[in-house]
């Protein structure tokens, strides 16, 4: 079976992305696929996954914001900053009321530093964080150097009771959902850790479009009735849709093109925003006019206001 696009999968929890690619692999045999984004066992929701030329644009697709719905148990925490992971502490929670979270959650918006878990992918000196905390070397780990800078666009409070409080949440790639529970409690004068955690979107795909192994495994011989083919894939780039023959097959050839500005509105169809920095280089996808479909990525580089040159640099055929 040759498949080339994106089947976005509800993973389950008690899983990790690794496992979905696996079972997926299984059923299907030799075929070239890969995830974005990785989810733990814990974590269930959205994990698109990548099949044939695909997998080429999955940088572009790690690049988009996700979504999460996730229950902060309060009183609690962990070493792992989540409910598999060992108590370390017990806080008073009972003070705690809805309006201290909301005003919690509106001070944690915007641009913001996260020191992530040590049970995490993260590398320091070579090795991932996790390595470190499941040989009992996690006091070797200098926290403050693996921090990082991450974009908290909304955080929302859904509903609080019985000393879980549920919140949504809009942010930047490479954002820590559990640090952002731990700063929750801490806020709020307690202290608190992931009890459910659930991606409710990437890619630029939500929950809703996914599917489960569980109806895939009921249509093992047609994977292909929920791929989404590369043309529906939210990259975030200006697309070059050529309708002059000889110009697509320059392109295809990997030739240098220069065209003029009228040119380039003469033989291509633009969607999107166009550089007119001279000197300045932008990646754009290469269609084909007439049947829509993707077959390349080029660089798109201003030389005047007045011309450009265009060069693929990776096929999508």
């Amino acid at each position: 079976m040759t498949l080339h696009g994106m089947i976005p999968i509800n993973k389950p929890c008690g899983m990790v992305s690794k496992d979905v690619s696996r079972w997926v692999q299984r059923r299907l045999g030799k075929v070239k696929l890969g995830h974005v984004g990785t989810l733990d066992p814990l974590a269930e929701g959205v994990l698109p996954v990548l099949f044939g030329v695909a997998t080429r644009l999955q940088d572009y697709l790690l690049d988009q914001d996700k979504s999460y719905e996730f229950d902060v148990t309060l009183g609690v925490a962990t070493d792992s900053m989540d409910r598999d992971g060992q108590i370390v502490a017990e806080c008073p929670w009972q003070h705690v009321t809805a309006d201290a979270l909301v005003a919690a959650a509106r001070s944690l918006v915007g641009r913001i530093t996260q020191v992530p878990p040590i049970y995490s992918a993260i590398k320091y000196q070579g090795k991932p964080l996790y390595e470190y905390a499941r040989s009992g070397k996690g006091e070797q780990v200098n926290m403050d150097r693996v921090s990082r800078e991450v974009t908290i666009h909304s955080l929302g409070l859904l509903g609080f009771g019985d000393r879980t409080a549920t919140f949504s949440v809009s942010c930047s790639k490479g954002t820590y959902v559990r640090s952002l529970a731990v700063k929750i409690g801490e806020i709020v004068g307690s202290c608190g850790m992931v009890s459910r955690l659930v991606r409710t979107k990437a890619a630029g795909v939500d929950l809703a479009r996914c599917v489960t192994l569980e109806t895939l495994e009921s249509h093992a011989g047609s994977f292909d009735d929920w791929l989404m083919p590369i043309e529906e894939l939210q990259l975030g780039l200006t697309r070059l849709d050529i309708r002059d023959p000889d110009l697509m097959v320059r392109c295809k050839y990997g030739q240098r093109v220069v065209l003029s500005a009228l040119e380039l509105h003469e033989k291509v169809v633009l969607s999107g925003g166009l550089v007119r920095e001279t000197g300045v280089k932008q990646e754009v996808l290469l269609a084909d006019f007439q049947s829509r479909k993707f077959f390349g990525l080029a660089l798109l580089e201003c030389i005047t206001p007045d011309r450009y040159l265009v060069q693929m640099r990776r096929g999508l055929e």
